[in-house]
């Protein structure tokens, strides 16, 4: 039990784990991030850069101007929030121990490339097509990514990036020049080779203000319903978050937090178990593995492929509309509406129409700050935030509202993976234990033109993609495979999933008989290549005591 007053979270060592495991940046005020990489020439140089880094890297901590019911001694939000992790090469060029290394998971050991026949990384998307800070690495020991920073910035009061940014950026570069042996890597597709530029779309205000809008370049609400674990938030704020974002027991109508130890070492999972780690234990305990991954939109390939579905959609279904059609390809491929509103509560253009009725207030309220919002304001965003995420599949078993193989559904299943789903009128109603295991926690940001995208596949838009987890095989690749590559789990067959699946010839998507079709099966037939990857790895995120023992060269698994 916490003393009381106490603002400690159940347990939590909220000092020593990296911020971005607990907060997601962008729904804290931070629309733009840079990523950079850099490659450890000499251990003793490693580990200097490290023990400079792991002084401003940003802790889990609550924030006294952002969390409410943090203490007086909390600090405030910074302007740059500093994050670090390395690469299991990255982890050889630091000499740690070879009991160490070799007691790792295997598939953080191989890294992201040589996995990629099983992340769905073929074609367009295979590792000799990425970018070429990617592709360097298999060739030259001196190209390998050993090392990755990320600076999460806030805007300032014209929606631009602060200031704080280039000046972190250029702390950073400062630090690894005086190590002696640390270098920047380059070759980045984009602007600048030197980085990875990542921000929030934005809408321009009167005034020339930006502000950030959730959208991502296909023009989807993007961000919603990422998974909340135990100790992620105080217990008043736990209560609201957890809606739609964590777990229910078969038969039961509470929505709970997740275990801690499905995305944060050293805690017990789902399943009332410690996951594997290396030695010493001191080593991953409060930390977790993370996939990067930059993810390439086929922008005019999408537009033009739902504008040509919409149109037969018409003729077949009979839908006069070519706004409702056009709209309907859209949400029954995502499993949303464009607007976030979730087809398994609106299931046809009619209702999201009426329900944005509904809801017409929040568009304004939600491009005000939290200061200037009125209570009545913040209640309805909380009621608003409840409607995007509270929902089951049990009353949608045949995929009539949210087609089986609509992306959200594949993503995270919720109930639509139990046994019980079909069960007979007065079985308990099924729950999420078998999709339990496999959340991930999503972070990440657009990156290209923070305007409206260019109409094209060539330009530079995309997300950049980051999963976090405590396994990256049980969690990360078995979403990616089973789940986004494979339709077993959801009776479609070899259908991919319709936004990020690898294609095949004579790909397609199914769209179920129900009311959103007019009672029609409709069959989008021959889907491209809506999204390739160019690039990424496998890294740990340490705690801030394993970056101390890296830094000090003590870390000892005897």
């Amino acid at each position: 039990m916490n003393p009381a007053g106490s603002c400690k979270p159940r347990g939590l060592d909220l000092a020593d784990i990296q911020g971005n495991i607990v907060r997601a940046y962008g729904r804290f005020g931070f629309p733009y991030s840079r990523h950079i990489f850099f490659n450890i020439g000499a251990p003793g140089a490693g580990r200097r850069f490290i023990e400079r880094t792991r002084r401003i890297v940003t802790t889990a901590e609550r924030w006294t101007d952002a969390d409410p019911g943090s203490g007086g001694a909390s600090p405030r939000r910074p302007l740059v929030a500093v994050n670090i992790g390395l690469s299991y090469r990255g982890l050889v060029a630091l000499e740690l121990p070879t009991r160490t290394l070799r007691s790792l998971p295997e598939e953080f050991i191989d890294g992201m490339a040589k996995r990629s026949s099983i992340l769905g990384d073929v074609g367009c998307s295979a590792p000799e097509n990425w970018d070429p800070i990617w592709t360097a690495q298999a060739a030259q020991r001196a190209r390998e990514v050993h090392l990755w920073v990320s600076l999460s910035a806030q805007a300032d009061p014209k929606g631009a990036a602060v200031g704080a940014l280039a000046q972190m950026t250029g702390a950073m570069l400062a630090i690894a020049q005086s190590c002696g042996g640390v270098a920047l890597l380059e070759g980045h597709r984009g602007n600048d080779p030197r980085f990875q530029d990542a921000a929030a779309r934005m809408r321009e205000l009167a005034g020339g203000i930006k502000v950030p809008i959730p959208k991502e370049h296909f023009d989807f609400t993007d961000g919603i319903a990422d998974p909340v674990f135990l100790g992620q938030y105080e217990p008043e704020r736990e209560a609201f978050e957890v809606i739609g974002s964590g777990k229910f027991a078969p038969g039961s109508p509470q929505w709970e937090p997740l275990a801690t130890g499905e995305f944060i070492l050293g805690h017990a999972s789902e399943a009332q178990e410690l996951p594997p780690m290396a030695l010493p234990w001191s080593l991953m305990r409060n930390g977790s593995f993370m996939a990067y991954r930059k993810l390439h939109q086929n922008v005019a390939t999408f537009h033009g492929y739902v504008r040509q579905q919409a149109q037969l959609f018409q003729k077949v279904t009979g839908e006069t509309s070519q706004e409702a059609a056009d709209a309907t390809i859209r949400a029954k491929m995502v499993g949303r509406w464009p607007n976030g509103f979730p087809l398994a509560i609106a299931p046809t253009y009619a209702d999201c129409m009426a329900l944005q009725s509904k809801w017409a207030a929040i568009a304004s309220i939600q491009l005000k700050t939290s200061s200037d919002r009125t209570p009545e304001e913040k209640r309805q965003l909380l009621d608003f935030a409840r409607f995007l995420t509270d929902f089951r599949y049990v009353q949608d078993i045949d995929g009539a509202k949210c087609p089986l193989s609509a992306h959200i559904r594949r993503a995270n299943p919720r109930d639509a993976v139990d046994p019980l789903l079909g069960a007979a009128q007065g079985a308990p109603a099924p729950g999420s234990t078998l999709s339990n295991r496999r959340r991930i926690l999503r972070r990440g940001l657009p990156y290209g033109s923070s305007d409206a995208p260019h109409d094209d596949d060539q330009s530079e838009h995309g997300v950049i993609f980051m999963a976090l987890c405590a396994s990256l095989f049980g969690q990360f690749e078995f979403v990616q495979q089973q789940w986004m590559q494979y339709g077993a789990s959801f009776n479609v067959g070899n259908d991919t999933d319709t936004i990020v699946g690898s294609r095949s010839p004579n790909s397609k998507f199914v769209i179920p008989s129900g009311p959103a079709s007019h009672g029609r099966t409709f069959i989008c037939a021959n889907l491209p290549q809506f999204v390739e990857t160019r690039g990424g790895e496998y890294f740990f995120l340490p705690s801030l005591t394993a970056l101390r023992q890296i830094a000090e060269g003590s870390v000892d698994p005897t």
